[in-house]
């Protein structure tokens, strides 16, 4: 693997945007990227996993897999949400599926059942097992924490506090009171690239007037683009664009506390390595973009409101507006972003040169690049 990394040059994608070109295509293609970006990436970062509201309720779960590693998220009878790792003390079966409200967390192959807070509760014909402890077959915990109504985990127990990790995007959206808005809509789809690809894309204003030209793109001038990055590839953007309706208007109205915005204010930012936050004058509108394998992601689109529009006449009916246009959105840019995908094991593909508006995805290939570079170091170390 340091072999692989250490053969490249990564300085033409490393330097500035107007020098730069894109990035080797193997690190879109190669499973022991992948590999590493597990190890290194996912298993060390705060990642998002979803809005609290979705475990509203005590008894409320939610199960998913991150890479290969089984999580449940439940909210227990105390109020407290917790993460474990979905595996069964016994035989590690996992213990949740999908969506749903649970007393107790039972495993389907065997009965093993364990309380909303991890502890085991129920082992059959376990009583004449010697020296069976039940309190050591406790679900392994996973850190949670939350950030204005998103839930986090962490995998590395030496991680830094969520607060830290998140400080910059407090700094560049704190005026948003999100815990004043409700999801109102949750758009799931899978994309066969890289998951960065899919990241890369949310910030690649270049094809917005071309892919999204009747959606998202159709009031967009370049000269509105406004970016600022973050160390670790981070950033924060302004540009012109509008609600994300089929109208390009408000379905319900804004939020009040954009009233100093201009109609069509869009803003955006990134936290490494995969929640992408955006927001309008009527929604905030974050994606969370998930690696499957080398060459298939999934992509999580949410749509919050504010609470006080979901009392409005007829919302359920209205709010598919922004359904419409999340799933438009998303299949203008599946085809574009496969046919790159199916490229990077062309004979013929070589890494194209940036233009200017291409700065948000120079940022965020540097500072891949050069946390990959530091991985492989690490690895070659060990």
């Amino acid at each position: 693997m340091s072999q692989l990394i250490g053969a490249t040059d990564f300085k033409k994608a490393q330097s500035p945007v107007t020098k730069a070109e894109h990035a080797p295509s193997y690190i879109y293609t190669s499973p022991d990227i992948f590999d590493l970006e597990k190890q290194e990436i996912f298993m060390k970062d705060w990642l998002c996993v979803g809005r609290e509201e979705e475990v509203e309720n005590p008894g409320d779960y939610t199960a998913f897999r991150v890479l290969d590693e089984p999580v449940v998220v439940v909210r227990g009878q105390d109020g407290e949400v917790r993460a474990f790792s979905n595996i069964c003390s016994h035989r590690g079966t996992e213990i949740a599926f999908g969506d749903g409200n649970k007393k107790v967390l039972s495993c389907p192959f065997h009965g093993w059942s364990y309380g909303l807070d991890g502890n085991l509760i129920g082992a059959p014909f376990m009583d004449e097992t010697e020296d069976f402890d039940r309190k050591a077959c406790k679900l392994p915990t996973i850190r949670l924490e939350i950030w204005r109504g998103w839930m986090f985990i962490n995998f590395d127990i030496n991680a830094k506090p969520l607060s830290e990790y998140v400080a910059s995007l407090e700094e560049d959206f704190g005026y948003i009171p999100q815990e004043e808005y409700r999801l109102a809509v949750k758009t799931v789809g899978e994309v066969e690239c890289n998951w960065k690809l899919l990241v890369e894309n949310l910030i690649d204003f270049y094809h917005v007037n071309v892919v999204h030209k009747t959606t998202n793109g159709r009031s967009f001038t370049h000269d509105s683009f406004k970016f600022k990055s973050h160390p670790g590839g981070g950033y924060q953007a302004f540009y012109n664009s509008g609600p994300s309706t089929p109208t390009g208007e408000p379905i319900f109205g804004r939020a009040p506390w954009m009233d100093d915005k201009s109609d069509d204010f869009s803003t955006t930012g990134l936290l490494p390595p995969n929640f992408t936050f955006f927001a309008r004058t009527d929604t905030v509108h974050p994606y969370i973009t998930w690696p499957l394998s080398p060459t298939r992601s999934r992509l999580m689109v949410y749509t919050l409101i504010p609470k006080m529009f979901f009392n409005e006449p007829n919302f359920s009916e209205r709010v598919e507006g922004y359904r419409q246009t999340q799933a438009r959105v998303m299949d203008e840019d599946r085809q574009m972003l496969e046919s790159v995908q199916n490229s990077m094991v062309s004979r013929n593909f070589r890494p194209g040169r940036m233009a200017s508006i291409e700065k948000g995805v120079n940022h965020i290939i540097s500072s891949y690049l050069e946390r990959l570079k530091e991985a492989g170091q690490r690895q070659a170390r060990k």
